[in-house]
């Protein structure tokens, strides 16, 4: 899917390649072509004319995460070999999904939305999803201590077999040439911007589908909705994060609240005191949502149907203040455009 007429759409493109193979000896990916066949082209460029080459013009064919720079993209090698007999190396039958995530500071939102998310979808628009797919990681494969990880085995178990990365996951073969029936890539994009909100635009399923995924490997009962109103108030006070985006007067707005509706339960929540596990069902016990931007707020989707949520905008303290904002210190910064 994506634009097959211009290479230069490389990050916008998701595939699916068939029968290629992995040379763990020169660390590529093979895409087989016949010896002595007049070459097909790969797209065809206005401008260009026909591309017979998965990576032309310093990038690759797609890409692998959703800020990916063309020197992160990724194509296969293609080699003018005969593809190799089953008989001869190991054919890997499920599906295989390569990716890798944006290596930063561990955010929620930018793992569960962007990184794995776009795995999922990338199958499903392809139709090639399988519950026993295997996630490699291309690269940066985070160690177990690691939050992303931590992310990873919290989400993925939900929509596939496991995730690995690349490397290691070779050490499990023997053979120095792994094959793949169907290898998925590319498809990732960033979420969280107004200027890719034709992105979602149509695939409100694909996202419902990967959250009820979610909400039910945690052993939540999506068909049980709350039969009465329960207002959970977010703490964000005590975040190490730099940019430090809380409800500053928290105390003000919970006193509000308690006044306001003194027969509804209201319970001001932390979720750095919450497994992964735990906050799926403290969210799908609440009606209303009240919770700081930022990427803490992502978890807004795992609400049961009907639930509302209200993003506060976050104080400008010194610590949260970067020259390149349009918020200055003291004032009541937004995070509008990535909602």
């Amino acid at each position: 899917t994506g634009n097959m007429n211009y290479q230069s759409a490389w990050h916008k493109r998701t595939c699916a390649f068939k029968n290629i193979c992995y040379n763990k000896k020169k660390k590529v990916f093979q895409f087989y072509r016949k010896p002595g066949s007049i070459k097909t082209p790969i797209l065809f460029e206005p401008k260009l004319g026909h591309i017979y080459d998965f990576n032309v013009n310093n990038h690759g064919f797609v890409g692998l995460f959703a800020r990916a720079s063309p020197l992160q993209s990724w194509g296969p090698t293609i080699v003018e070999e005969w593809l190799p007999s089953a008989d001869k190396v190991l054919y890997l039958e499920h599906v295989h999904v390569l990716f890798t995530h944006w290596y930063i500071k561990f955010n929620p939102g930018h793992t569960i939305w962007e990184d794995i998310a776009s795995t999922y979808f990338a199958m499903v628009r392809l139709n090639e999803y399988d519950r026993n797919a295997v996630l490699i990681e291309y690269r940066h494969f985070r160690k177990k201590e690691d939050e992303v990880y931590q992310m990873f085995q919290n989400i993925i178990p939900a929509f596939a077999a496991k995730v690995d990365s690349l490397d290691n996951y070779m050490n499990n073969f023997s053979s120095p040439l792994v094959c793949f029936r169907t290898i998925v890539a590319g498809g990732a994009t960033t979420m969280f911007s107004i200027s890719n909100e034709a992105y979602t635009n149509g695939k409100e399923r694909i996202l419902y589908d990967y959250r009820t995924a979610i909400l039910r490997y945690h052993g939540v009962n999506v068909s049980h909705l709350p039969s009465r109103h329960r207002i959970v108030l977010v703490n964000k006070t005590h975040t190490t994060h730099r940019s430090l985006r809380v409800i500053k007067n928290l105390v003000e707005v919970k006193h509000f609240i308690y006044s306001t509706y003194p027969k509804i339960q209201l319970d001001v929540i932390d979720w750095n005191k919450y497994t992964f596990t735990q906050e799926m069902h403290e969210l799908y016990k609440t009606t209303i949502l009240i919770t700081p931007c930022g990427g803490i707020s992502t978890i807004i989707p795992f609400l049961p149907k009907g639930a509302h949520a209200i993003v506060m905008d976050f104080y400008v303290s010194k610590e949260a203040y970067r020259e390149s904002d349009r918020y200055r210190v003291g004032e009541s910064a937004s995070m509008d455009g990535g909602f």
